[in-house]
């Protein structure tokens, strides 16, 4: 513990707005993982337990509570669909696309905050950076090059705060890829499934 405190005051001031970063990165992270691990829900066994439940022509009600009981951005955009299934196929499209549209705000909640951390970390590593070298050649003006130590530990800063703000980058990256393809690829299923569940509902298919 007491080397990470001197890893960090050895950075510089702006060691702290980068520890901030990583903090919150890192619970951003965790809440992202969560959401959209709840939301993941498999698609074929939701369509399978839905073609069980309800038949074209019958009551879609039950069918419809066993999807939103079963969570997730799927099951509620095919409840939605299944309450309005005697309806005509483009109204249950539409009452299907309303339903999805509210819930992509939340698959993409926190991930405009993480990419803001990815852009804004290197920055202030790089201002870290500039405030080491400013400490330095104030050093070497002031005593010459007769105590190199000053000159060194500015010097130290610098690389430190870089490094660090390099390296919070490098994993907000990765982070924010991840997440962002997770949310996608739900995107691409509600999209995917929606369209079969429709095409079930209307007979288009068997």
């Amino acid at each position: 513990m007491k080397q990470v405190l001197t890893f960090i005051q050895n950075g510089g001031p702006m060691m702290y707005p980068l520890i901030f970063c990583s903090v919150l990165l890192l619970a951003l992270a965790i809440e992202r993982l969560i959401v959209l691990r709840k939301a993941n829900v498999d698609g074929d066994e939701l369509l399978d337990e839905t073609r069980t439940l309800y038949k074209p022509g019958g009551d879609p009600f039950p069918a419809a509570d066993a999807c939103a009981r079963l969570g997730g951005p799927i099951g509620r955009v095919f409840a939605r669909g299944l309450r309005n299934a005697h309806r005509a196929p483009d109204a249950i499209e539409m009452a299907m696309e309303f339903e999805a549209a509210n819930e992509l705000p939340a698959l993409e909640a926190n991930l405009p905050v993480m990419k803001t951390i990815v852009n804004i970390s290197p920055l202030l590593g790089l201002l870290g950076t500039i405030a080491g070298m400013i400490t330095s050649f104030r050093s070497a003006a002031q005593v010459g090059l007769s105590n190199p130590t000053q000159i060194l530990s500015g010097i130290s800063e610098a690389l430190i705060s870089t490094a660090t703000g390099i390296s919070v980058a490098v994993l907000g990256f990765v982070l924010y890829n991840y997440f962002a393809n997770q949310s996608k690829k739900i995107v691409e299923d509600i999209e995917y499934y929606g369209a079969e569940l429709v095409n079930y509902i209307s007979g288009r298919v068997d």
